[in-house]
């Protein structure tokens, strides 16, 4: 009798021996499962990842490209604007182009080409008489350059006595200027009855007005000089005639 509960008790304890081994065998089947997949997804991010990825390299190009094609389409508005006749226009689009690739070929050389274009348009030619202070001569506009040549020469009558440090510079309305030389011709604009500095022309000169407002020129001498003459001079460039008052 005892045999065979022996017998009985080894065969249950048997069964559940197999169910546990069969039931470990499930579990390390699922976790080795579970691994493989978590592995194949890791893989396939890793790829992923490496195919989603941009060298340096493959960025330069871009950016390569995309300049190319901006700078082409500066310079077709730049042929535009130089159609239609806005120079000054064009000139500016030329100036973005020549800040992003300082070295395009011919770039700055069509600057200079358009801008000396500029400085020899709106011809205006006029006699100063050097008896005369400032003389207002043209309207000018900030930014826009203006070309002055002139010819001639003049006499001069200073009776005056001069101290041993030299004669005054300290007002511009009745000394001469310490910016140019004695006696060479000078010029200022005048905004809304302001005064701005004075600068040197001399026989030729290009010039850019810090402001918008009236030109006069005038020889550089003190106010006592008694001068004769007249000196011939062609205007050139971003100048408007004076409106004349009625």
């Amino acid at each position: 009798m005892l045999s065979s509960i022996d017998s009985r008790t080894c065969g249950e304890l048997s069964r559940k021996n197999c169910g546990r081994v069969r039931a470990a065998a499930v579990f390390i089947v699922v976790v080795f499962g579970l691994s493989a997949n978590v592995a194949e997804a890791q893989s396939r991010e890793k790829g992923a990842s490496k195919k989603d990825s941009v060298s340096g390299q493959e960025l330069e190009s871009r950016v390569t490209k995309a300049e190319t094609a901006l700078l082409r389409e500066y310079m077709d508005v730049v042929n535009e604007y130089y159609k239609q006749g806005d120079k000054e226009a064009a000139v500016q689009v030329l100036q973005r182009v020549s800040a992003i690739n300082p070295k395009m070929d011919g770039v700055n050389e069509r600057i200079s080409s358009i801008s000396e274009e500029l400085l020899q348009e709106n011809g205006l030619k006029f006699e100063l008489d050097v008896s005369k202070s400032w003389v207002p001569v043209c309207d000018v506009t900030e930014g826009k350059p203006i070309r002055l040549v002139a010819a001639g020469e003049y006499k001069l009558d200073l009776n005056s006595v001069v101290p041993v440090a030299g004669l005054s510079t300290a007002d511009p309305a009745k000394d001469h200027v310490a910016a140019a030389p004695f006696g060479a011709l000078i010029g200022l604009v005048v905004t809304d009855g302001k005064p701005g500095d004075p600068f040197v022309v001399n026989a030729s000169g290009d010039h850019s007005p810090k402001k918008s407002g009236q030109l006069f020129l005038r020889v550089n001498v003190p106010a006592t000089a008694k001068c004769k003459g007249e000196l011939k001079l062609q205007l050139s460039g971003g100048i408007k005639p004076l409106i004349k008052k009625r």
